[in-house]
């Protein structure tokens, strides 16, 4: 039985010991190219690469969102459009990346690199990577220690015992005061839990750095004793059993015998990330990962569509109030014109008694008092009359009232149903939010709010996505490891030339034959695709043609950014500048990417 946690820390201290041999995989040796600033000023990517692996680095200083990413080709292409390059940290371009560490197994991550220079020495530098919540931040530091740049500068009103400046000496971040459960030792392990009176689970988190609820979870599960248990209450046997799993937790996490996955909570919403298996949790709570860099990229991927998710919610809910009041001040309005049409009778009596007493009711008169001879009790009514007006006039003049407010009341009758209808809509809609959590259940009722005319069609922007679902093309991979896509039909093909195509990619076709778009994936956008590859994205094309069948087809080729779409052009249709031609036997590679 789980205790439900207080917020839980996602990037602890284990988690930062855990990523570093990823990060070292990822980029030692690796050289920085560029670097790219979010427009909030707090996201930054290090473009970094070799002769064997290009790689991007992103870091994120968000409050709630701190964390350090992995990130791959089509992550980076997707953030890249949202981002500048920037000159801070341009110190830090050239540089070689030696060493990757964390330090004193704190939220800190170090980047040791070294620019050679063609004239005198080289120059070694450290890029300072502090996972520390609400004060994230990035610095960039000398090898004398020496402050050069940092993402958040923090001055002395700021903080009496730490700046963060530029020509300052750099301080690290004060030393956590939990124990490092790497070091821990038995004798002092025992005896601290003697006579607590204190659960073992607020024990163990209190007390040591990198140590969540779901760890400490996991190694009281483990001894098989309840999370609410009080230390104070464990006798010898429980005791020694505890710190056994209690270390053979930390000796599996020290020696990288791990398991990623994300916790969810009830509801299927991201909750934490683990570095070992929680046998305490249901299986439909763990989304198991093959690395912790791709769990953190999830983990933080679904956080912010829970975000957009909850925030599609408020506006819609917001909407649905609005509506709803908008909705009843209408009714209230057509009750109140209803009750006054509701008199129209009176009006035609009044035209009536004014017709009837014509010749005895003298023009200028501001009312007049007659007997109402409709009623059987003949009681005097007292009209009110147009000074300016004959009586004739002022009768005609209660007609005409008359007959507006007889076909009025027919309008207003059908507005009043028609607004009650409008009504238990927008309530039914009320109702069906409460229970919504899903995204096409959100845009569904969006819709029909902008069918009702409560909505603007782009008040909630529909979330931009690289890649279509229904996109799936064929791919294959040159002998020099370059990229074909191929088409699967008209509307794959419009999708892959123009929306998924990079305009330095080459796109390929048969030449007046129809037949399948084909794009080359450049690996490096400065360097040409070679002839081979240009021949075997080529024979894909012919294969992929109504000329399969023929021993040469000539193919047209040319870069994606000349391929246009005609306007009001059917799905497959391309218009196409600059092109070259090859001549090729049509032939299919054998060499699939991903089975595809």
């Amino acid at each position: 039985m789980r205790v439900t946690s207080q917020l839980i820390m996602i990037i602890n201290s284990t988690l930062v010991f855990c990523i570093i041999p990823e990060l070292e995989e990822a980029f030692k040796g690796n050289k920085i190219f560029q670097v790219f600033q979010s427009p909030d000023k707090k996201e930054l990517i290090f473009v970094t690469r070799s002769r064997k692996k290009e790689a991007s680095l992103f870091f994120c200083a968000h409050a709630e969102d701190y964390r350090i990413e992995i990130l791959d080709e089509g992550k980076w292409r997707t953030k890249k459009s949202n981002y500048q390059k920037t000159n801070l940290f341009s110190y830090a371009v050239g540089g070689h990346i030696q060493e990757i560490k964390q330090v004193d197994f704190d939220r800190v991550i170090k980047i040791s690199c070294l620019r050679k220079s063609q004239v005198g020495k080289s120059i070694e530098f450290d890029l300072i990577f502090e996972l520390t919540g609400r004060n994230a931040n990035l610095i960039l530091v000398r090898k004398d220690g020496l402050i050069i740049d940092s993402l958040r500068k923090v001055d002395i009103t700021q903080s009496r015992f730490r700046q963060i400046l530029p020509g300052e000496k750099y301080v690290a971040p004060p030393s956590p005061k939990k124990k490092n459960p790497f070091e821990a030792e038995k004798e002092r392990f025992l005896k601290l839990l003697e006579n607590r009176n204190i659960s073992v689970s607020e024990l163990l988190t209190s007390h040591f750095i990198g140590l969540d609820q779901f760890l400490a979870e996991k190694i009281i599960f483990e001894t098989n004793i309840h999370p609410s248990t009080k230390a104070k209450d464990l006798n010898n046997d429980t005791v020694e059993y505890l710190w056994k799993n209690f270390n053979q937790v930390f000796q599996d996490i020290a020696e990288h015998r791990l398991s990623f996955q994300i916790v969810t909570d009830e509801a299927g919403k991201p909750d934490a990330i683990s570095c070992v298996d929680l046998p305490f949790l249901k299986e439909n709570q763990k989304i198991f990962c093959e690395s912790l860099s791709f769990a953190i990229k999830k983990f933080f991927s679904q956080k912010l569509e829970e975000q957009q998710k909850r925030i599609a919610l408020k506006r819609l809910s917001e909407a649905t109030h609005r509506a709803l009041r908008r909705l009843e001040k209408r009714k209230d309005k057509i009750e109140e014109d209803l009750e006054e049409a509701e008199k129209f009778e009176q009006y035609k009596k009044f035209g009536d008694l004014l017709m009837i007493n014509k010749n005895s009711i003298k023009k200028g008169e501001g009312s007049v008092k007659l007997v109402d001879i409709f009623e059987p009790q003949q009681s005097l009514v007292d009209i009110s009359l147009n000074v300016e007006l004959s009586p004739i006039q002022n009768a005609q003049a209660y007609f005409k009232k008359y007959k507006k407010a007889k076909d009025a009341l027919a309008v207003m009758k059908k507005r009043k149903a028609e607004t009650e209808k409008e009504i238990l809509q927008v309530e039914k809609i009320s109702e069906e939010l409460e229970g919504a959590n899903k995204e096409l259940e959100l845009e569904k009722i969006r819709k029909e709010l902008v069918d009702l005319g409560f909505l603007k069609d782009k008040m909630i922007p529909v979330k931009r996505k690289e890649i279509s679902k229904d996109f799936s093309p064929r791919t294959f991979v040159t002998k020099e490891g370059s990229q074909i896509l191929v088409g699967r039909n008209n509307k794959e093909n419009d999708y892959l030339t123009f929306k998924f195509a990079r305009p330095s990619d080459l796109w390929f076709h048969a030449q007046d034959i129809p037949g399948s778009h084909v794009v080359l994936r450049k690996k490096d956008k400065k360097r040409e695709p070679s002839p081979n590859d240009i021949k075997e994205a080529a024979q894909v094309a012919a294969y992929f043609s109504k000329a399969r069948g023929a021993k040469k087809v000539p193919v047209i080729y040319t870069l994606a950014k000349y391929v246009k779409k005609p306007k009001k052009g059917k799905p497959g249709l391309a218009l196409v500048e600059k092109e070259k031609s090859i001549l090729v036997e049509p032939k299919l590679i054998d060499r699939l990417d991903n089975g595809k």
